[in-house]
């Protein structure tokens, strides 16, 4: 059965180094033409409707060439998914992994920045009006690069902002949430902060959060 090829938390992955080999392995799957699309059946949507037991939370941008559950080789269940513009630590995104470490008990929170992002790419454009929402979250994200030392005001930073991006957010979640800064130092969550390289597809795994005071 196409379902045996991939582990959710119903047949075992609970130690998250073993969650993210299994993310990458998926992935691997999708380079390789090989997608085994598990878990995309009426009869899976089925036996989910008592519950869901993801072993995963990703947040990851709302960016259309960023679909997580494809690249991933995932299907009903396996990844508890909060994508906004920019992947960052917004009322919104936090509210929804501490649901999803306090009561869905994941054990792995990936943390997704990708090349040429244009949340990201706000953040170094000068004199530019937008929205009062998206200002905000414009302003959170170069607050986020400039408190890192990067210059906003260098455009040949704008590659390297895109990756870090990915750490910063990790990096203010478990400052401004208790419930998941607890999560990380008792080791019942790592955060696995990632970069997608749009072309050519790749994924860059970047130095893991867990069991830090």
């Amino acid at each position: 059965m196409i379902d045996s090829y991939y582990v959710d938390s119903n047949q075992g992955y609970f130690d998250p180094n073993e969650v993210v080999e299994e993310l990458k392995r998926g992935f691997d799957r999708f380079l390789s033409n090989t997608s085994h699309h598990p878990h995309a059946t009426k009869a899976r949507e089925h036996q989910l409707a008592g519950g869901q037991h993801p072993r995963v939370a990703l947040l990851a941008c709302s960016d259309s060439r960023v679909p997580v559950e494809v690249i991933f080789d995932a299907g009903f269940g396996d990844l508890f998914v909060i994508r906004n513009a920019g992947n960052t630590n917004t009322f919104g995104s936090a509210g929804s992994i501490e649901y999803a470490v306090l009561d869905l008990n994941v054990s792995v929170l990936l943390v997704m920045s990708h090349q040429g992002c244009g949340a990201v790419k706000a953040a170094y454009l000068k004199n530019q009006v937008f929205s009062a929402s998206l200002t905000e979250l414009v302003r959170d994200i170069q607050l986020g690069l400039t408190s890192h030392g990067i210059n906003i005001d260098e455009k040949q930073s704008y590659a390297n902002a895109c990756i870090q991006h990915a750490i910063i957010t990790a990096k203010s979640l478990m400052e401004t949430s208790e419930p998941i800064r607890a999560a990380v130092t008792g080791k019942r969550l790592m955060i696995q902060p990632a970069f997608l390289h749009i072309d050519p597809l790749k994924i860059s795994w970047l130095d893991p959060f867990y069991g830090i005071s």
